[in-house]
This record gives C-alpha cells, sequence and structure tokens, in this order.
C-alpha cells in the first residue's frame, strides 16, 4: 500500500470520492462527496484541519508555559512547615493593631509586585511566631494569581535548602542540587527566603554562617532583584552573621519595604502550660 508523510493511502476511500456539482461560497471550488456524508470542501476542509492542529501547538505551548511560570510556586517551594502552605491573606488572623497594619503593608507591596518591571527587596523581620512567612507567602500566591502575565514564584525555608541541597552531595541525580538550586532561585520571578540566620542559630560553634550557606545565598541573590526576605534578626545580628557582600544583595531597594513585627503582636505558636 502507497503511503505519504501523514499514513498510508486509502485508494478504497478515493475510488468513493465524488465531485458534485456544488461550489463552496466560500472558495469558488466544486464540494466533494463520500458515501454517508455530507458534501464538503476540501479546502475548508484543510483549513479546519490546519486550525485543529494550530490549537493543539498553542494548547501544548500553555501547558509548557504554565509549568514554567505559575506551577512553579505549588511543584518547587520547600517548606519545613508543611502547615504553612495553606497561608493566605484571608486566613492571615491579626492578633494587634500591629499584625493588621503590617497585613495591609504586604498587601500594597504584593500590589507593586503585580507587575515584573518593579524591582525591589522586601524584607520581614521581628520577633519569631508572628506571622512573617504567612504573610510572604500570601504575596506570593497573590502575584502568583493576579500578576500582569504568568509569573514563576518560588518560597524556599533557607533551613530546609541548605539540608536538601547537602544530601544531594550523595545522590548526584537529586533535583536539589547547588547547581540546580542556585539556578532556579536566581531565575523566577519572585522569590521568598524564609528565615533568614536560623540556619546559623543551631551551629553550636559560631553564630556566623557557614561559608557554604554564604555562598549559596550570594549565588541566588547576586542575580535577582526581586526577593522577599522573612528573618527574626534586626540589622546588627544579620551584618554580625553575614559578608558584607550579600548584606548589600539582600538590601537591594529595601527601603520603604520593610515590615516588623514586635512584642506588640503576640507569639501565635506559644503555647502556656
Amino acid at each position: 500500500m502507497a503511503s505519504t508523510t501523514n499514513g498510508p493511502i486509502n485508494f478504497a476511500l478515493l475510488d468513493q470520492v465524488q465531485k458534485t456539482n456544488q461550489k463552496c461560497p466560500k472558495h469558488g471550488v466544486f464540494m466533494i462527496h463520500l458515501p454517508g456524508k455530507k458534501p464538503f470542501c476540501p479546502q475548508c476542509q484543510r483549513e479546519k484541519i490546519a486550525r485543529r492542529e494550530q490549537q493543539t501547538v498553542i494548547e501544548a505551548e500553555n501547558f509548557w508555559h504554565k509549568r514554567k511560570t505559575s506551577d512553579v510556586l505549588l511543584r518547587d517551594s520547600i517548606f519545613d512547615d508543611p502547615n504553612l502552605r495553606k497561608a493566605t491573606f484571608d486566613n492571615f488572623e491579626a492578633t494587634s493593631q500591629e499584625a493588621e497594619d503590617n497585613k495591609n503593608v504586604a498587601r500594597a507591596i504584593a500590589v507593586q509586585y503585580l507587575k515584573t518591571d518593579t524591582q525591589f527587596n522586601t524584607l520581614f523581620t521581628g520577633l519569631p511566631g508572628r506571622g512573617k512567612s504567612h504573610l510572604a507567602l500570601a504575596m506570593l500566591k497573590a502575584v502568583n494569581e493576579f500578576g500582569e502575565r504568568p509569573m514563576s514564584c518560588l518560597f524556599v525555608s533557607v533551613n530546609e535548602l541548605m539540608r536538601l541541597i547537602k544530601d544531594s552531595f550523595n545522590y548526584p541525580d537529586s533535583k536539589y542540587t547547588e547547581a540546580n538550586m542556585v539556578n532556579l532561585l536566581g531565575s523566577v520571578d519572585l522569590l521568598v527566603i524564609d528565615d533568614l540566620g536560623s540556619e546559623s542559630s543551631f551551629k553550636r560553634e559560631s553564630r556566623e554562617a557557614s561559608e557554604f550557606t554564604q555562598n549559596v545565598l550570594f549565588g541566588v541573590l547576586n542575580h535577582r532583584n526581586r526577593t522577599i526576605i522573612t528573618t527574626n534578626l534586626n540589622s546588627k545580628e544579620l551584618t554580625a552573621i553575614y559578608n558584607p557582600k550579600l548584606i548589600s544583595r539582600m538590601y537591594r531597594g529595601i527601603k520603604g519595604h520593610i515590615i516588623k513585627f514586635t512584642d506588640k503582636t503576640p507569639d501565635q505558636r506559644s503555647v502556656e502550660f
């Protein structure tokens, strides 16, 4: 059986093709007829097939574009607290006027991040358990949903990120290699680095962040202008822990974009017993 690039030719079917006296009003060509089928214009049919193929291409492109943008937040984020995944502005419980004010500031900053040409970092600082991580993720979700175009947003816990990267030393095929993580974190449209500084607080020998951690963070922040950072530390403590070059990259455009929690807001995670 003869064949074409579209598959084998069905000569039996071709023998049943009949030209009619009807002309296509669009193309002015004679329509053809197959047994059991209504007469149709061959050119209209070709155009229909071309449109269908084009739609398939568009859907495939949209699928892969979505995987590289709005799907990143859910697929690639790294949490050390699974319950945090549910965080939104709507379910943030403001337990003080300070917390309510900070939520409103976070909303306003998130609106600025909706535009891709807006370039500045944001810093959440203050006592633990006040809702810094919650609001940071709420900002990400708002940008992920309402950005002026589909954007890639990512949330990473510093402690968990470093643990996964170090685990990859024994598993070369892991997606959490240092190179992969620096590339991913450095390239997304909006990144949250959560709980910065906690990775050094667990060290016994020194409060200074390890050279490895600083190199990873520098590799990420050196390529970024849109990053949200949460930390329990103040500016003096950050300066004592991190290299000045890394600090300068953390503070890019940060003026006017610092959200601070104090003891005016109660610890949401504290338990009395």
